[in-house]
């Protein structure tokens, strides 16, 4: 429903004119002024709207990376129980060692590729080449 009377827009001019209850300000503005509010309130819903939609991108990208790095992580923390259950078994043979240590590494060096990897070369020349790595040790160890 509409009155007449100056529009409340200051920029408006001060002629009397028909005036409608914009429903954005609850003001009574002359219908350019409306016309106005409405557009405005349009192009800001427009805005919120690519904004959450930035920011729901956003979150399911972060998610995304956190989910890749907690499977990174409980992969990582197998691979150490698993090193450290060949460490303890008086069976593990070089080539198990070997390859535990080259998977540790390469963790090492995907986390921090400026990191000093471990090296494994002077232990493993002192040993003779032989499936049992226990048998081994107490050789190495005696003969010092």
């Amino acid at each position: 429903m509409s009155e007449k009377g100056p529009c409340t827009n200051t920029n408006c001019d001060n002629e009397i004119k028909e005036l409608y209850k914009c429903h954005c300000c609850l003001k009574r503005v002359c219908l350019t002024h409306l016309i106005e509010h409405v557009e405005i309130r349009k192009q800001n819903k427009q805005r919120l709207d690519n904004l959450c939609y930035e920011l729901n991108t956003g979150i399911n990208t972060l998610n995304l990376i956190v989910e890749e790095k907690l499977f990174i992580i409980k992969r990582e923390q197998n691979l150490i129980e698993q090193a450290k259950q060949l460490v303890n078994t008086s069976n593990s043979t070089i080539a198990e060692l070997q390859n535990s240590i080259e998977q540790i590494n390469l963790a090492i060096l995907s986390n921090r590729p400026e990191e000093i990897m471990l090296k494994v070369e002077p232990i493993l020349s002192e040993m003779k080449d032989c499936s049992c790595v226990s048998e081994c040790n107490m050789e190495t160890i005696n003969s010092n």
